[in-house]
C-alpha cells in the first residue's frame, strides 16, 4: 500500500526517509502504511497547547518511535491530498475540501496510542470541510472537542458545534461532514465501543437488551462534562507521555482504558444512562438471603418464625426487621408467597381428572382450605379450581 500511495501522490514514504540502520515500522498498528510530509517523531504534546511544532524545510529524517503496541507520530504537510491519505489511514476514510479558496493549507497531525485507545490532535491551518465515511464494521467511538477555534458537524439534518465547551461523540454510521473554521484544532480520544458495552454490562450487572448508543452532542460546561474533561486531559496526557507507566506496562494501560470508559459511560448520555445513574437499593444482609434460601427449600414443611430465624443465625426480631427493610414484607409473608407460587405452578401442571385442589394445597404447606382459596384468588385473580381445570380447554 505504501508503494501504491507514493506512486499515486508522488511523495515520500517513511521507508525512504529513515536512516538505514533504523528498524522499519510494521504497518499493523492503526492500519499505518505511509507517513507523509515533514515527520517529527517522539513529540509529546501538551494538551493545553493548540499549535504544532514547526518543521524544517524538506521531509524529516527522524524515524517515528514505535514499540510494537503504541505509536507516536507527528506530521506537518502543506499538501491537502497528503493529509487526506494519512488521516484516512490512521483515523477513518475521509475526503478533505477547502472551504476558503484563499486560505493557505497547513495541515498538522499528532497521534499517540494504540488502535482502539489513542489520542489524535488535528488542524489544517485554514477552513476545511472533512467528509467522514465510516467503515460499517468500525467498533470505535471518538470523543471530539476543539481546544482552539470552532468547528461544526452536519449530520442527519442537524448541526452540532464543536468548541472547548461543546464536544462531539462519533461512531460508525451514515456519512457526516465536519467543517473546520480558520485555524481550528481538534483533540480526539478514540475508544472501543464493544469494550464500552462490556463495561456497561458489568456496571448494570445484567445483559444489555439493545445496542449501546451515545448522544452526539456533549455539553462540556455541565458538571458531568467538567468531570469528564478532567479525566480526558489526564488520559490523553498519559497516552502522549512515552515514559508513562500506562504506556510501558500493558496491565496499567488496560486499567487506564477501563477507567476512561467507565467515566465516559457515567458522564455522557447514552441508551443506559438512566439505568446507570438510578439509585440502587442497598444489598440485603446475609441472614435475609440465607432465610430466603431455606424457605425456598422447605416451604412445604410446617415452618415457624423461630425455625427460620434459627436457620438464618439471627434473632427473630433481627430477621423480621431485615425482611421489612430490604424486602418490604415479613419472613412469614415471604413463606406464604412462595407457597402460593408453588401451588399455582402445581395446579397448572396437574391432571384435573386425577389431581385435586386439596391435595396440591396440602403438599405446598396449606392446612386451611378456605384461607388458601381466598389468598389464591387475591393473588392470581381466579380460584384454584379454575387454574386446575384450565388444561381441559387448551
Amino acid at each position: 500500500m505504501a508503494q501504491d500511495l507514493s506512486e499515486k501522490r508522488g511523495y515520500r514514504t517513511l521507508a525512504r526517509t529513515v536512516h538505514p540502520e533504523d528498524a522499519p515500522i510494521e504497518p499493523k498498528v492503526l492500519g499505518l502504511t505511509v507517513e507523509t510530509g515533514r515527520i517529527m517523531a517522539g513529540a509529546s504534546p501538551d494538551l493545553e497547547q493548540t499549535t504544532f511544532p514547526k518543521s524544517t524545510n524538506g521531509p524529516g529524517t527522524t524515524p517515528v518511535a514505535h514499540d510494537g503496541s503504541v505509536i507516536d507520530l507527528t506530521v506537518r504537510s502543506s499538501q491537502l491530498d497528503e493529509m487526506e491519505d494519512l488521516t484516512s489511514s490512521l483515523m477513518t476514510p475521509n475526503r478533505l475540501r477547502p472551504l476558503d479558496r484563499g486560505g493557505a493549507f497547513d495541515g498538522a497531525f499528532r497521534v499517540h496510542g494504540s488502535q482502539d485507545f489513542c489520542t489524535f490532535v488535528v488542524g489544517y491551518g485554514c477552513s476545511v470541510g472533512v467528509n467522514i465515511q465510516y467503515k460499517s464494521m468500525d467498533e470505535r467511538v471518538g470523543f471530539v472537542l476543539a481546544p482552539k477555534g470552532k468547528a461544526r458537524m452536519a449530520m442527519d439534518g442537524q448541526e452540532f458545534e464543536v468548541s472547548d465547551q461543546r464536544g462531539l461523540v462519533l461512531t460508525a454510521g451514515d456519512p457526516r461532514t465536519l467543517s473546520y473554521f480558520d485555524d481550528c484544532v481538534t483533540s480526539i480520544l478514540v475508544m472501543n465501543l464493544r469494550k464500552a458495552a462490556e463495561y456497561c454490562t458489568r456496571l448494570l450487572a445484567r445483559d444489555l437488551d439493545r445496542d449501546l448508543r451515545f448522544d452526539t452532542g456533549f455539553d462540556l460546561s455541565s458538571a458531568s462534562g467538567q468531570s469528564w474533561m478532567r479525566l480526558f486531559q489526564y488520559a490523553t496526557a498519559e497516552l502522549a507521555n512515552p515514559h508513562s507507566l500506562f504506556r510501558t506496562i500493558p496491565a496499567a494501560r488496560q486499567q487506564l482504558e477501563q477507567t476512561v470508559l467507565t467515566g465516559f459511560l457515567l458522564s455522557h448520555s447514552h441508551t443506559y444512562s438512566d439505568a446507570l445513574l438510578r439509585p440502587q437499593p442497598a444489598a440485603a444482609p446475609y441472614y435475609v438471603k440465607r432465610a430466603e434460601v431455606y424457605i425456598e427449600a422447605h416451604f412445604a414443611e410446617p415452618l415457624s418464625l423461630a425455625d427460620i430465624a434459627a436457620q438464618a443465625g439471627v434473632s427473630a426480631r433481627s430477621l423480621q426487621n431485615g425482611f421489612q427493610n430490604f424486602r418490604n414484607t415479613t419472613p412469614m409473608g415471604f413463606l406464604r408467597a412462595v407457597r402460593l407460587q408453588r401451588a399455582h405452578e402445581a395446579l397448572l401442571r396437574a391432571d384435573p381428572i386425577h389431581g385435586t385442589v386439596t391435595e396440591i394445597a396440602l403438599s405446598c404447606g396449606f392446612n386451611h382450605m378456605g384461607e388458601f382459596a381466598s389468598l389464591y384468588r387475591q393473588t392470581f385473580g381466579e380460584t384454584p379450581r379454575q387454574s386446575l381445570t384450565r388444561t381441559l380447554y387448551r
